[in-house]
């Protein structure tokens, strides 16, 4: 056993010490507790406790409320306090309390302690109760702290993981561009620098042959003529048969955020000479409206709230037609080439008032049979565009076009081939309207949806939407103040050509817009090419654009046709 070096602090020789006395702070055995401090004068009022339980919290509050009798004066040092000032909240001895607080409410020091012991104790048992609340919380949040620092690193790691993607990414468009941009003006580099060797060499050997003409004329000399004209090369140059124009290649930058893996810096083009190439008039005094191309390069329109189908043929300043369909119950609103080069149309029926039939035409003959492909009731049909798998129908409500009210309905409509609706376009991502009144509809090589929305009719107004293949709304064009300068935009048709350039017929500016596959402007043809009036727009298999004008002055109209290469 380990040995006992505490002994008794009274005889000194007992090392079973087994008590405390608190007033004397001395440690006792039993012997000395019983025979000599009981014995010893006023230590009958001394606090003795066993050595085991001193350390408990009940000898504790013994020894401070012992302790009560020899608090010392903060300011009297020689003084004990004798009293506590429950105005001053501080205890007092007897020189403070003749100073300065004989007037003040006065409390016993033990009756204060006890009232601040119980305050004590109570504010403990609220500290117990709270505590497992903030230690359960500390645990969370440690736990929200771990969970969110690495989600913070993850998220991190992925942007930095998606930064270096896009870099690789940009880095890839970038070469990309600056290839097609080399191969655009590589070879037109050497063309022009071999035609222009070619030219340099011609023109020293004429400067040559011209300087020993008048080195010549200048002799006093009649043999150097004669000299001179057997010498000289009197054949001159061949002129190249095709000089070198002018190409201009535009840079589209794109105007969109970066979308579904769309392109970031934009597209390459050469800008086409744009130019009119033929006038066909019509025989009839209708206004065309629109135009399209069968698979067998069969040229149909339509004329503005006509029932009849037409085929034509472009031929000696004529535009020869010839009826192949006609339904005198409706009026026609637009076309579209579609599978199996069948003709689908929506239609306008005045009575009853209503346009929410789809109709198809199998073969454009005199006799042809007009069927209904499906009715979107109680929508009224608009625009109509036929692609590969799908046909799209712009749609609205069967109340007023304008102005819009909260509840009205304007979109476009997927169908496939047999008549099953497969999605609706209507809202963008923040639940914003695409569309005010979705009048034609196509697509481009992107399967991009272009769409000109007709927003006022007092006067007749509008822009071109264009959404991603997924319905992402990417770009609007508004018109350009360079040629909607007099007339607002008045979209009325709506092309797009197998490099993707936008060709758009601007009716009241006499305009057709060519635009690139990020909406910019490239180019445009207007009244100095002979354009009144344009609303139809085709392309026919040729690639030759076809546009359907109308003179005003005249009342007829004209098919002009345009090279767009």
């Amino acid at each position: 056993m380990a040995q006992n070096l505490m002994v008794c602090q009274f005889c000194e020789t007992s090392n079973e010490p087994k008590y405390k006395c608190v007033n004397c702070d001395l440690i006792l055995c039993e012997g000395c507790k019983i025979k000599i401090h009981t014995k010893i004068k006023k230590t009958e009022v001394h606090q003795v406790l066993d050595l085991k339980e001193f350390n408990n919290l009940g000898a504790s509050e013994t020894i401070r409320h012992l302790d009560l009798k020899d608090i010392q004066c903060s300011i009297h040092n020689a003084e004990q306090c004798i009293i506590y000032c429950e105005d001053c909240k501080v205890l007092l001895c007897a020189v403070c309390l003749l100073e300065s607080h004989q007037t003040h409410t006065l409390a016993k020091i033990t009756e204060v302690y006890h009232k601040k012991v119980k305050e004590l104790q109570e504010l403990e048992n609220k500290i117990h109760q709270e505590l497992p609340f903030y230690a359960d919380l500390e645990k969370e949040l440690k736990q929200t702290q771990t969970v969110e620092n690495d989600q913070y690193n993850e998220i991190k790691k992925r942007i930095l993981k998606k930064e270096s993607e896009l870099k690789e990414n940009i880095t890839k468009q970038r070469e990309n561009l600056i290839t097609e941009l080399d191969k655009l003006w590589k070879p037109r580099e050497d063309e022009i620098s071999k035609q222009l060797t070619d030219t340099a060499e011609k023109c020293d050997a004429l400067a040559r042959n011209k300087a020993q003409i008048e080195e010549t004329f200048q002799s006093h000399i009649a043999d150097d003529i004669f000299t001179a004209s057997g010498k000289l090369d009197k054949d001159l140059p061949t002129r190249p048969g095709n000089t070198i124009s002018e190409q201009k290649i535009l840079f589209s930058e794109t105007r969109f955020s970066l979308e579904h893996h769309e392109e970031v810096f934009g597209s390459l083009f050469t800008i086409p000479e744009f130019r009119i190439t033929g006038s066909f008039r019509l025989e009839i005094q209708d206004s065309i409206y629109r135009i399209q191309t069968l698979g067998n390069n069969t040229n149909i329109l339509c004329t503005f709230k006509k029932s009849t189908l037409k085929s034509f043929e472009l031929k000696d300043s004529k535009c020869i037609t010839t009826s192949v369909a006609n339904d005198t119950e409706v009026d026609i609103i637009d076309m579209t080439k579609a599978q199996d080069n069948k003709l689908f149309f929506t239609v306008f029926k005045s009575v009853p008032f209503k346009s929410s039939e789809v109709k198809h035409l199998s073969i454009c003959t005199p006799d042809s049979k007009v069927e209904t492909f499906t009715s979107i009731s109680p929508h009224d049909a608009q625009g109509i565009h036929a692609t590969n798998n799908n046909i799209l129908i712009g749609f609205r409500d069967a109340g007023q076009l304008f102005p819009l009210k909260e509840e009205s309905r304007r979109g476009i409509l997927v169908y496939d081939y047999i008549c099953r609706h497969m999605r609706t376009y209507e809202y963008d991502t923040n639940n914003q309207r695409l569309f005010t009144l979705p009048d034609v509809i196509t697509t481009n090589i992107n399967e991009d949806i272009c769409v000109i929305d007709k927003t006022n009719n007092k006067p007749w107004e509008g822009r071109v939407v264009v959404l991603g293949k997924h319905g992402n709304l990417k770009w609007t064009y508004k018109g350009h103040p360079r040629i909607n300068s007099k007339y607002k935009f008045n979209p009325a048709d709506i092309k797009t050509t197998s490099k993707g350039l936008m060709l758009v017929s601007d009716r009241d500016s006499n305009a057709v817009h060519m635009l690139s596959m990020e909406g910019c402007l490239v180019t445009s043809l207007n009244e100095s090419h002979g354009i009144e009036r344009p609303v139809a727009l085709n392309i026919d298999q040729s690639g030759q654009l076809q546009i359907g004008c109308y003179e005003y002055k005249s009342r007829q109209s004209k098919v002009l046709t345009a090279d767009i290469s």
